[in-house]
């Protein structure tokens, strides 16, 4: 008769040679995927420049479907806007109305924004997949641009809330700065 040592050597023998051979089994392929038809009907934005860039892949490459950073920002808001002084008092509030307009096709982010000024000199902006807008930099040396005459640079940005356009804008001239700040609805 066999001793219980013999049997357990024997049998981790045995499972050793079996795990051996299944381990250097060759590899077999699965078997090909069944077409799936839903991926047909789901349409998917295939533009990189896109904010929805590349959602719902797989799918049908679509762009018609393509939203782009400009697209939440075009056409008329109004704002309501409190300047302050520096020293955080209030020097008014006024309302304004605000037009926002793609100024150019290809990277779709840059928008030209009138009726700060009334109309005339619109100002430009960078928007961004993030619903978010920074003033444009055309003033060498200067954090912004000219706003309504040679004297007052505009700086800062735009972010969008739910329904909302939240503005924080610095005006700056040679004799002071003001803070602009406000929110702008669609009418």
């Amino acid at each position: 008769m066999m001793s219980t040592k013999v049997k357990g050597t024997l049998l981790l023998l045995a499972m050793g040679m079996a795990a051996f051979f299944y381990a250097c089994s060759k590899y077999k392929d699965p078997p090909p995927g069944v077409p799936n038809d839903e991926l047909k009907k789901r349409h998917y934005c295939n533009d990189p420049l896109a904010v929805n860039y590349n959602w719902g892949f797989p799918g049908t490459p679509d762009s018609t479907i393509c939203t782009y950073p400009v697209d939440s920002f075009l056409g008329a808001w109004v704002l309501t806007d409190t300047a302050f002084f520096p020293d955080g008092t209030v020097q008014g509030s006024q309302t304004r109305n605000l037009v926002f307009t793609s100024t150019e096709d290809t990277v779709k982010r840059h928008l030209s924004v009138s009726g700060w000024c009334g109309n005339t000199m619109p100002f430009l902006v960078t928007a961004d997949k993030y619903k978010k807008a920074v003033v444009d930099t055309l003033l060498v040396g200067s954090p912004g641009q000219y706003i309504c005459n040679n004297t007052d640079t505009l700086s800062g940005g735009l972010r969008q809330g739910n329904d909302t356009l939240l503005i924080d804008f610095t005006i700056t001239n040679a004799g002071s700065t003001l803070y602009h700040k406000g929110v702008a609805v669609r009418p």
